[in-house]
Parts: structure tokens; C-alpha cells; sequence
């Protein structure tokens, strides 16, 4: 379908809301929609079931009552888009926009949709014969500040999803899918949790007053408890802690203690942005949240450490090691994730940043340099690479399912058969 077709039906929707004379009700079934835009548009009461509307544009839009039945909305921008009471049952709404979108009753159970069929073009008397029932799927999508009261999402993914200050109070959430998801903030007043997983799920500050928890899967997640050793409990205040680290770098160890932090919960200093931590210990770390951003890391050791949602824009991480570190949603753009160089026996060797095995979903490392990094064996699914120096950096084994490299510099990288900005 064509903009100006579908402005055209928009129009005649309009009419058949406020009763004018050549009105018609919206009704699209089964149709490519993709890149359409509805912006601003009123479609509430329209019936688009089984429709694909990847990355359309419905912010600002009316979608009240609408059926949206099956219909693959990936990657959709739904930004303050009203889907009060919406049928949504089945549909594929993962890595959207839905920022402060309204989802209020919305029906978000498992249906059947045209491209979770199994179709058998052979058979003319019934091609859909072989259709299955799918869950709804949100995983990775931005749901920060979205209500969703009393939605009606049993069985649901929102698997990676940002739910941050999001509304879920009253809500059907049996045996959803929340791992890795961010609800810090979140409103789950009165939901209904049971066997739900919330598996490595940020819990911070999120209100579960009088919600059903029965079965309901909270391992590792991240919640208002220490989860590690009370950096309160320390006698020396973090700027002087700093200090005495600078001079033993400064000194070559001759002077001051070098800053270890391995093992302790770090999130309630939420800012060491700029700070010189040159060649500090932090395994094991809880900073999730704290702002790096500017901060002077290299050489240091990192491993198993929690850096989800971190802003580490233009951080300097050189030759330091962050193997098997949790950064989900990290923010590196502009960051520096290079190589140092060092003499030994007189020729020039050089010292990668190892992230090994590190967590790095949906991580921005847009225009930061990478080169020669190890990411081999990382999860690295949905990062985001756009221009960033990526040559020599090592790929083998690493999950790169819907990476982006555009503007990327790949010039001797390392990458699986298959994988890669060539595939």
C-alpha cells in the first residue's frame, strides 16, 4: 500500500467517526503496511488484523479499540500512541518505540496471526489449515513510562524491554516473560505475577504492593537490596578513595593504595563521570545505573561486573579487561575501547580491552573505537556499531543477531562464517 491510499482511508475514517457523508469504517487485513506513516492519525474502532507494519509511525496517534490483531509492528515508532482497549492478541511489537503509550485494557494474550501460519499453498481449500497460535512479543521494545493498567498480557515477552516508570498496576501478567528487562520505578500494584520470570530483571524502586507472586521467578535480579558489600560501610569517602588511587598510579605504586571494589554494591554513588580510575580492581561489581561517562578506566580489571543501562559515553577503557561483564543497554558511544602499547624485549606489543564473553545487548558503540577488542563469545544481539572502528576487533563466537554496522570500519576483524556486516 501506497501513503497516499492509506491517507485516503484515514480520511474516510474520520468521516465514519464524526458522521460526515462519504465516511467508512478503517478495515485493512493482511496487508504490507511497512513504513506507512499514521502519525497524528484517529483510527480508533479500525480493524487492521494480520497486517505488517514494521516501522510505522503512529506517535501522537489514536488507535482506541482498534484491532491490531497479529500484526507485526516491529521496530514501530508508537511514541504517546492511545491503545486503550486494543486487540493486540498475537502481535509482534518487539524493539517499538512506546514510550508513554497507553495500552490501558489492552488484550495482549496469544493469537494467531498471519505470519505465525504455517501455509500450505497446496491446499486451496484451506492454505491456513497449519496455523498456530504465537505469544505477543515486545522484547527489547521501549516501554519507558507506558500505562498498561489492567492489560491482559498472559503469557507475553517483554523479554530486554525498558519498563522503566511504566504503569503495570492491575495488569494479567502470568507467566510473562520479563528477563533482562528494566523496570526500576515501575507500578505493579495488584498485578497478577504468578509464574511469571523476572529473571535478571532491574527491580529498583518498583511497587509490587498487593501483587500475586506465587511461582514468580526473581533469581538475580537486581532490587533495592545490597547485591554485594554496603560501600556504606566504608570508612573514606569515594572522592578520597580517588585520591589516594591517583597517587598510586602517579607514584607507580610507590604511594597511596590502589581502589578496590571487587564485591561491593556501587550503585548509590550514581556518578564517577570524568573521574581518573586508571588501573582499578572492580570484579564482580554492582554499578548498573552510575554515570561513567568521560571517565579514565584503562588497564583496569572489570570481570563479571554489572554495568547495565551505565552512560560510559566517551569512556576510556583501553587494555582493561571486562570478561564476562553484565552491560546490557550500556551506553559507549564515542568511548574508547582500543589497545595500549607496551615494550617487551624491545619490540611493540599491543593490549586489547577483553570482553570476553561479556553481556552487551542493545549496547550503543556508535562512533566509539574498537579496534582489535575481544568480543569473542559475547552476546552482542541488537548492539548498535554505527561508524564505529571495529578493525581487528575479534568476533568468533559471539552472538551478532541484528547488529548494526553501518559507516562501520571492519577491516581486518574477525568473524564467524556467515556473521558479520557481510553475512
Amino acid at each position: 500500500m501506497k501513503q497516499t491510499e492509506l491517507d485516503e482511508i484515514i480520511d474516510k475514517h474520520n468521516k465514519f467517526m464524526t458522521g460526515r457523508v462519504g465516511g467508512g469504517r478503517a478495515v485493512i487485513r493482511d496487508r504490507d503496511l511497512t513504513g506507512l506513516s499514521f502519525k497524528g492519525a484517529n483510527l480508533s474502532q479500525s480493524d487492521f488484523t494480520g497486517c505488517v507494519m514494521k516501522e510505522c509511525d503512529f506517535s501522537d496517534a489514536n488507535l482506541e479499540s482498534s484491532t491490531l490483531f497479529g500484526c507485526d509492528l516491529t521496530g514501530a515508532l508508537l511514541h504517546q500512541t492511545n491503545m486503550t482497549r486494543a486487540d493486540l492478541r498475537g502481535a509482534d511489537i518487539g524493539r517499538a518505540d512506546l514510550r508513554d503509550a497507553i495500552l490501558d485494557g489492552a488484550d495482549l494474550r496469544e493469537g494467531t496471526s498471519i505470519l505465525k501460519r504455517k501455509m500450505d499453498e497446496d491446499d486451496n481449500d484451506d492454505p491456513y489449515k497449519n496455523a498456530q497460535a504465537g505469544n505477543v512479543v515486545l522484547s527489547g521494545s521501549n516501554l519507558a513510562g507506558a500505562s498498561l493498567q489492567n492489560t491482559n498480557a498472559i503469557n507475553a515477552d517483554f523479554g530486554e524491554a525498558d519498563l522503566s516508570d511504566a504503569n503495570l498496576a492491575g495488569a494479567s501478567l502470568q507467566n510473562a516473560n520479563f528477563e533482562g528487562s528494566d523496570m526500576s520505578r515501575s507500578n505493579m500494584t495488584k498485578a497478577d505475577l504468578r509464574d511469571a520470570s523476572f529473571k535478571e530483571s532491574i527491580l529498583t524502586e518498583a511497587n509490587m504492593e498487593k501483587a500475586e507472586i506465587e511461582n514468580t521467578d526473581f533469581s538475580e535480579a537486581l532490587t533495592d537490596d545490597n547485591a554485594g558489600k554496603n560501600y556504606k560501610e566504608v570508612e573514606l569517602s569515594m572522592d578520597e578513595l580517588i585520591l589516594r588511587h591517583v597517587n598510586w598510579v602517579t607514584s607507580a605504586g610507590k604511594e597511596g593504595i590502589q581502589l578496590d571494589l571487587t564485591d561491593y554494591d556501587m550503585r548509590k554513588v550514581e556518578t564517577l563521570s570524568g573521574q581518573r580510575l586508571t588501573a582499578i580492581k572492580a570484579m564482580n561489581t554492582v554499578f548498573a545505573g552510575v554515570d561513567f561517562s568521560g571517565a579514565e578506566l584503562q588497564s583496569s580489571t572489570l570481570d563479571g561486573s554489572d554495568f547495565r543501562k551505565c552512560n560510559m559515553t566517551g569512556i576510556d577503557l583501553r587494555a582493561s579487561t571486562l570478561k564476562g561483564a553484565l552491560m546490557n543497554r550500556a551506553v559507549l558511544a564515542k568511548a574508547n575501547l582500543g589497545f595500549l602499547t607496551f615494550k617487551k624485549d624491545g619490540e611493540d606489543m599491543h593490549r586489547p580491552c577483553n570482553l570476553e564473553g561479556a553481556w552487551l545487548r542493545f549496547a550503543d558503540f556508535s562512533e566509539a573505537n574498537v579496534r582489535k577488542t575481544v568480543f569473542a563469545q559475547a552476546d552482542l544481539s541488537f548492539a548498535d556499531f554505527t561508524n564505529a572502528d571495529v578493525r581487528e576487533a575479534d568476533f568468533r563466537g559471539a552472538d551478532l543477531s541484528d547488529v548494526k554496522w553501518d559507516g562501520a570500519e571492519t577491516e581486518g576483524a574477525l568473524f564467524d562464517l556467515g556473521t558479520g556486516p557481510d553475512g
